[in-house]
């Protein structure tokens, strides 16, 4: 990964640092603005725009090599999350490729190391990414 486009792949591809588990759609939530409420029944709408929304998906190491290595693909990957404003490209399988402009992310361990994922180097994490709403197709 670098510091400049962060790229998602859905696909294989040999050249990937970490696997993506999951990928979540992201929401287009609407906020409607309204006009305060005065003696009448209910709220007049007076206009509408889409919230930030978030790119979620879990990554886990699948070479899973070392902790050492495992634990630097993590630091790395925190480190591409961590600007102010940066374009995130998707691409789910043979579907046109969709960039975001992204907000610093977030990087969470899915859940407790278990014995398994110790051995392996393999825990799961959780990827949280908010989002303009609206995305470009490229």
């Amino acid at each position: 990964m670098s510091l400049s486009a962060f790229l998602m792949t859905g696909h294989d591809d040999a050249s990937r640092v970490l696997s993506v588990s999951s990928y979540r759609e992201p929401a287009m939530q609407p906020r409607v603005n309204y006009a305060p409420d005065g003696d009448s029944h209910g709220s007049m709408a007076l206009g509408w725009s889409y919230q930030q929304t978030v790119l979620a998906f879990n990554v886990f190491d699948e070479v899973g090599a070392s902790e050492a290595t495992m634990r630097a693909k993590i630091a790395e990957l925190t480190a591409d999350l961590g600007r102010l404003a940066y374009p995130v490209t998707v691409t789910v399988d043979d579907a046109d490729p969709e960039t975001w402009t992204c907000d610093p992310g977030a990087v969470v361990a899915v859940d407790d190391r278990n014995s398994f994922d110790l051995q392996d180097h393999r825990p799961m994490w959780a990827v949280t990414i908010p989002a303009y709403p609206i995305r470009s197709v490229a």
